[in-house]
């Protein structure tokens, strides 16, 4: 019965994902910022790091720690859609959040935390669980032209993933010994990591929280295929500075294993070939925005808006995110037949009696016009009349 509920919860879904989000898990969401990026100079690059209280490892964070740029031009950020922090993160880590999320785990949120809290004019997205070679960082100033004292160009930059089924060997520190493992071809994962400029990913509503990207399938691709829609160049980052992906010693939903139920229990809506339906739909029909946009990111997307006149704020900040109220619409459907009077009434008020007897006749006709000041004749006598009664 569970099995069948689940199913036709996701069917409703699919027919009508517009429907407004129900009451969720995202109701009780607590950001908490354990730690902060204490360094006086503001990074080109944020590196944002996701856990859902699943990472066995964290080489990631030792292999970030080796880049052959200053330290200072990036900051790695962790952040955790529930609550374990181990230690080794607050001490290797710049930025350290928490999402206290409940139930079935939702990325895009935590993705968006990350960049709200980021600092770089560079956002990445990255696997937290993969090798990132030395010069990957300065890979990605380059690839943005930040690798000098301008502004980054406008680019949608993937970058590949190789993927093994070997477990990541402890102790390793040589990214040359990577070379010992057999790896699967490369192949276009857009699950796995992108990097683009911050102020596009505000520009265009951040990550899309819609209820449809809870759990296993989905990513950042749902943003970058938004921007490539918004006119912004995708591009695929060289091989020579690829991740590199080992596999899970207890894999969910590990690369070309066989069917797991706890892996399907995470897939919560259908799907195109393992792609998020809502991002895959966006992608095809030139959607922009997000289905549900994070509130703070819209605040923020709001407040950096440039309005040329203050004849315009007024139209700017007419109605909240909500747009008009069902109320406020059927006024306005209502006042619509009205809208020829308006003038006849503001030019009514600087007319004579007798022009506006004029245009009463004018307006209803000679017939009803003299049946009008008939009666009004017969009320007027009528109160002129002297009363006769005792």
């Amino acid at each position: 019965m569970r099995i069948m509920g689940r199913m036709a919860w996701t069917c409703l879904r699919a027919v009508n994902p517009s429907r407004p989000a129900l009451s969720s898990d995202k109701d009780s969401m607590q950001v908490n910022v354990l730690k902060r990026n204490e360094r006086t100079t503001t990074p080109k690059v944020s590196l944002i790091l996701l856990d859902w209280s699943c990472r066995e490892s964290l080489h990631a964070l030792d292999w970030l720690a080796k880049q052959d740029v200053p330290r200072d031009q990036y900051e790695v950020m962790w952040v955790e859609l529930y609550d374990r922090v181990p230690q080794e993160v607050m001490d290797k880590a710049d930025v350290v959040i928490t999402c206290g999320q409940e139930g079935m785990y939702h990325k895009h949120e935590g993705y968006n935390a990350g960049l709200l809290h980021s600092r770089g004019q560079i956002i990445t997205v990255c696997d937290s669980d993969a090798v990132f070679p030395p010069d990957f960082v300065a890979s990605i100033l380059r690839s943005f032209k930040l690798d000098g004292s301008g502004e980054p160009v406008p680019l949608v930059l993937m970058h590949y993933e190789q993927r093994s089924q070997s477990e990541y060997p402890n102790g390793m520190s040589d990214i040359r010994e990577l070379r010992n493992f057999a790896w699967f071809p490369l192949w276009p994962n857009v699950g796995a990591c992108m990097s683009i400029r911050r102020s596009d990913a505000i520009r265009f509503g951040g990550f899309d929280e819609h209820e449809s990207y809870r759990g296993y399938l989905c990513g950042p691709y749902d943003l970058g295929w938004r921007l490539v829609n918004a006119g912004i160049p995708e591009v695929w980052h060289d091989e020579s500075v690829t991740l590199w992906h080992f596999a899970h010693p207890n894999p969910v939903g590990a690369f070309c294993q066989p069917f797991k139920r706890k892996m399907w229990r995470e897939v919560t809506y259908p799907h195109i070939k393992h792609h998020a339906l809502m991002a895959v739909e966006a992608f095809s029909t030139g959607r922009m925005h997000p289905l549900q946009e994070n509130p703070e990111i819209h605040k923020l997307r709001m407040s950096l808006r440039r309005i040329g006149t203050k004849f315009e704020e007024e139209y700017a900040w007419m109605t909240g995110v909500r747009g008009f109220t069902p109320w406020q619409r059927f006024k306005l459907h209502l006042m619509l037949p009205f809208e020829p009077l308006k003038p006849l009434y503001w030019r009514a008020r600087s007319f004579t009696t007798m022009q506006l007897l004029k245009i009463l006749k004018v307006v209803v006709g000679p017939e009803i016009y003299d049946k009008i000041k008939a009666w009004w004749h017969s009320v007027r006598d009528k109160k002129a009349a002297p009363n006769t009664e005792s």
